[in-house]
């Protein structure tokens, strides 16, 4: 019996590998999908380039509801529709599962042509799973000209680049992220063995070089194991019920809302927190140097200025907190006061506050230059029937 294995690395053309009892008979490259040979048993091959699989947490669930939740789990992680994924539950190990995620109408499409063709495939299987695992915790990379593929023990995939320097840093990141003792083995050419030592001294993982895999030499019982991508729902011309964008975007947008209100709440209360942190250093060390000023205060920040104003009057000098030279300062930017003007006058805490008659105002804008020239901060306000100043020394 003729087998045909079709690499669909290609939208319109890809790879084939003709078979005659388990033994490749013709290896064809860049072929057009309804060009391919006849054969009496057809294996489509999606390669690892063209598909995402990983590995998602499975609660205890039903075999029957799984693809709902793994579905449901992967919305915010692919990009783009969810309902636009072809999404295929490989394996369940641990409570987690390893699904394999491809662009649905890039497969409908060419499963279409195959149809059309005359060369309608009896399973379409993914090239990751047909790679013979390392066993353990070891990573099997695929090595390729352009990098290749990993396939992590848990059955995650990733595509990797490469550069003549360095190695992939999809490889990197996955030995930073491997806890236990990790084990690369390398599908490759006999020309990478030089590269075995030198890898594991830069990485301090054990690099092992074993012949290179390619999918024409996969065993018949090998495709026959892997999970069968071509599920019912994949039938030419059907598609997944596409759910109301604008529902889902609104469970998105409620989601994103929710989100920004704890974080603004979180940031609000670390703000909160810091500013009475600072409040209470500021406090603290302000009665400390009350207390090596002034022992007698016991850190009264009131009694500090009573007994400093003491003793600057003592010495016939002004105190900060003195009445009189205030009211000086504040004087001579009046001079164009209408008589009458000012209703009120309160000084407390180093404080002036002038209530003025509304009529004041233009004067009391004008005193204001002079005010801030004499290290005079002034705040003014409105009141019902009154302007309010409130002066304070800089």
């Amino acid at each position: 019996m003729k087998q045909l294995l079709v690499l669909l690395s290609g939208d319109d053309r890809g790879s084939a590998c003709l078979r005659d009892e388990g033994r490749a008979s013709a290896s064809i490259t860049d072929v057009g999908y309804a060009d391919l040979p006849r054969a009496d048993d057809v294996i489509a091959i999606v390669p690892a380039a063209r598909m995402r699989t990983l590995t998602v947490a499975l609660p205890p669930t039903p075999a029957e509801k799984r693809l709902a939740v793994v579905r449901y789990a992967l919305e915010d992680q692919l990009a783009g529709d969810i309902d636009a994924q072809h999404l295929v539950i490989a394996g369940v190990t641990d409570a987690r599962a390893v699904v394999h995620a491809i662009d649905r109408a890039w497969l409908v499409a060419i499963v279409d042509v195959l149809r059309n063709a005359g060369r309608t495939p009896r399973r379409i299987v993914a090239e990751s799973d047909l790679v013979p695992a390392a066993g353990g915790r070891a990573l099997t990379w695929v090595w390729r000209e352009d990098g290749g593929f990993l396939v992590a023990p848990d059955g995650r995939v990733g595509i990797l680049d490469r550069s003549n320097e360095t190695l992939p840093s999809g490889l990197l990141l996955s030995l930073r992220a491997t806890t236990d003792a990790a084990r690369v083995v390398v599908r490759g050419p006999a020309s990478l063995a030089p590269e075995m030592t030198t890898w594991s001294a830069a990485t301090g993982a054990s690099f092992v070089l074993e012949p290179p895999w390619s999918w024409h030499d996969v065993d018949r019982s090998v495709v026959e194991q892997a999970s069968d991508l071509f599920t019912p729902d994949l039938e030419s011309g059907a598609r997944r019920t596409v759910r109301d964008p604008a529902a889902r975007w609104f469970r998105r947008a409620i989601g994103w809302a929710v989100a920004a209100l704890v974080l603004h709440v979180g940031a609000t209360i670390a703000d909160w927190a810091t500013v009475r942190l600072r409040a209470d250093r500021v406090a603290r060390d302000t009665r400390q140097a009350i207390d090596e000023a002034l022992p007698e205060a016991q850190g009264d920040l009131a009694a500090w200025r009573r007994a400093y104003a003491a003793k600057r009057h003592a010495q016939g000098r002004p105190a900060p907190d003195d009445l009189l030279p205030m009211l000086a300062d504040t004087a001579v930017g009046l001079g164009e006061l209408p008589p009458g003007a000012v209703r009120v006058i309160n000084y407390e805490a180093g404080q002036l506050t002038l209530d003025f008659d509304k009529a004041a105002a233009p004067a009391v804008a004008r005193a204001a230059s002079e005010w801030s020239a004499r290290g005079i901060g002034a705040l003014q306000a409105e009141t019902p029937g009154a302007l309010r100043a409130r002066l304070t020394r800089e």
